[in-house]
């Protein structure tokens, strides 16, 4: 008796056991069946914060490049999201049937877009209202970091659409011209500092540059504090050693105005610097600015840059051969254990050929502290 009673309970409770795994199994099977629908976009993180965030941070609007939840139900076999037409990837195990996590993707745009999320499964497809906004604009190039008032440069870069305003420092410039990747401006009186471009996607400033290619890209200003040279060595005096020949009217190759200096290193290790009569105080300055252009075979070849002292005051820069590159660097890396500290005041400005490379000819132009 004790054997049939036995018998009896485990018959039972594998049945019981049975019907839980069919419920589960059906449970499953129906998932992600029928026509999806969704109740609301919501943040997983925000942009730069790794913190997830409250489940009550619904949005109607989102940033490519950025991930989010969509909720609503059927969605488990959701196979195709649209933001205003553009394809998002899918990952699958980030689907539950009621919750989905994907990224905008980047090729969403948010000009002349059509605001709509869309959600398709093998049952049918929604959508629902969800517009993309645009991003900050990025500045990539500058045509001139200095100019004279009413002087017409080229802003390029990224996501300039419907511009607001550009800014050199705090002074607005005219636009003149605008397209979503260059704009072209008149230089305002006073134009000093950082270039901005101001979007309904926010503002961006630029460009940045790196002067050797390792450090991290620094902000280079538009405008001079002091120059040293631009059309002609406004400064003072210039001098040159070890095979160094210079000329200062040069009308051969010119970042900007009417003249630069062609500079040929005949020997190697040769210098030249530009100096002037009166030092600058460097108190208030933040950076040494100016531009190289490098003739054939410079390409990757090292300048040291001196600001009064060949041995102890220099940084090395990086020559690119064929094009005008603007150089910014901080006047606190011109020191080392020897010459402690960031210099305070300034004679000359030197370039001095380091690689072994002469004969070389490099041109200057727009030598100065911002």
């Amino acid at each position: 008796m004790k054997t049939l009673y036995k018998n009896t309970i485990a018959l039972y409770l594998t049945g019981i056991f049975c019907m839980l795994i069919f419920a589960t199994s059906c449970k499953k099977d129906k998932e992600g069946q029928g026509a999806p629908s969704i109740t609301r976009v919501r943040t997983l993180v925000r942009p730069g914060d790794s913190q997830l965030t409250p489940l009550d941070s619904t949005v109607t609007s989102g940033d490519v490049g950025v991930t989010y939840v969509i909720e609503g139900e059927n969605l488990k076999s959701t196979n195709r999201v649209e933001f205003n037409g553009a394809s998002a990837y899918l990952n699958t195990a980030l689907f539950s049937d009621k919750s989905i996590v994907v990224m905008i993707p980047t090729t969403a745009t948010w000009i002349n877009q059509t605001g709509k999320l869309t959600l398709t499964n093998a049952y049918g497809s929604t959508s629902f209202n969800f517009s993309i906004k645009q991003p900050a604009p990025a500045i990539t190039d500058v045509s001139q970091f200095a100019g004279n008032p009413g002087d017409v440069i080229t802003i390029t870069g990224l996501r300039f659409d419907q511009v607001s305003s550009v800014k050199f420092g705090t002074t607005a410039a005219q636009v003149i011209s605008s397209t979503s990747t260059e704009l072209k401006v008149t230089v305002p009186a006073g134009a000093l500092g950082a270039v901005s471009v101001t979007t309904p996607g926010g503002t961006g400033t630029g460009p940045y540059v790196s002067y050797d290619g390792v450090v991290v890209p620094i902000l280079l200003p538009f405008g001079f504090r002091n120059l040293f040279y631009d059309d002609q060595i406004t400064a003072g005096y210039d001098f040159n050693f070890g095979g160094a020949n210079a000329d200062v009217n040069n009308t051969e190759m010119v970042k900007r105005g009417t003249h630069s200096i062609k500079l040929t290193y005949t020997g190697n290790y040769a210098g030249y610097a530009v100096g002037s009569n009166t030092p600058v105080d460097l108190t208030d300055k933040t950076y040494v600015k100016f531009s190289i252009y490098g003739t054939t075979g410079t390409e990757g070849k090292i300048v040291k840059v001196a600001l009064g002292d060949f041995d102890n005051r220099n940084v090395s820069v990086v020559l690119h051969a064929g094009k005008w590159t603007n150089y910014v660097v901080p006047i606190d890396r011109f020191q080392n254990a020897s010459q402690p500290g960031k210099p305070t005041s300034l004679n000359w400005i030197g370039f001095q050929e380091l690689s072994g490379n002469a004969p070389e000819t490099i041109y200057l132009d727009d030598i100065g502290v911002y």
